[in-house]
């Protein structure tokens, strides 16, 4: 019996005295720096957009430049294209974020029926969507011009037999968008 009382003690000794790690300065300096909104918004709406059917993946950032939050794509599977087809597929991606924004395809603005993109929700506070003041609908139309498109469609070749990638910028409201080379 005494056997078993000491190998018992000795088993609840050597669990007590386990070592704890606790974080580092670079850890502590990651805990207390909390995301913004901006950050919070640009993860979520990132991630929304991924899981929103689209085979390749979509990037959201900010530009400090410009003052835009940019939603960008790249096509590029390995094989020249023609510049017809690399137009289309720059319609097609811009149309697609236009439609999960809730941007009428024909006008190029809002569905009838909404204030703001569909873009604008993921930038709100979880549990205030519904903010009750006077400039809420001015703050989500201000922040819906913030958005712009941007798609590039890399190995492209032209009549002339150059390859180059196609540029489509635009912003989020419209129904056009500008090519670069």
């Amino acid at each position: 019996m005494l056997k078993k009382i000491l190998l018992a003690a000795v088993v609840a000794i050597s669990f007590s005295k386990s070592s704890q790690a606790e974080p580092d300065e670079n850890i502590i300096q990651l805990m207390n720096d909390a995301p913004t909104m901006l950050d919070f918004g640009i993860f979520r709406l990132e991630r929304f957009l991924n899981s929103a059917g689209e085979t390749s993946y979509s990037r959201v950032t900010y530009s400090w430049d410009n003052n835009r939050i940019i939603v960008s794509n790249r096509f590029f599977d390995g094989h020249t294209i023609k510049e017809a087809e690399a137009m289309q597929k720059c319609k097609l991606w811009i149309n697609a974020m236009r439609e999960l924004a809730g941007i009428n395809l024909d006008t190029g603005q809002l569905q009838s029926w909404k204030t703001s993109s569909e873009f604008t929700r993921f930038f709100q506070h979880i549990g205030n969507v519904e903010r009750e003041h006077a400039d809420h609908d001015a703050d989500e139309q201000e922040l819906d011009r913030r958005f712009h498109l941007t798609y590039v469609v890399a190995d492209v070749v032209n009549a002339a037999e150059e390859n180059y990638s196609l540029n489509c910028e635009t912003p989020l409201f419209g129904t056009d968008f500008a090519v670069s080379y």
